[in-house]
């Protein structure tokens, strides 16, 4: 059981990703070509192979520990 089959709920998380030091925001996933777009602060919109960059942790959700 694959972990991307339902990854709608990264929509609008934050997440860390790999060699960023900043936190970003996913905006959204394209399933048909296999793109997950994710904002950083001053509107850089950085596009990532999906579902790769889940599977080889580049990109973590970013949990807050309380």
């Amino acid at each position: 059981m694959a972990l991307y089959n339902n990854d709608n709920y990264l929509i609008g998380e934050r997440v860390k990703v790999e060699n960023e030091k900043e936190i970003g925001v996913v905006t959204r996933i394209d399933f048909d070509n296999g793109l997950i777009y994710v904002l950083f602060k001053r509107m850089r919109e950085v596009i990532y192979n999906y579902p790769e960059v889940l599977e080889n942790n580049t990109i973590k959700p970013f949990l807050l520990k309380k």
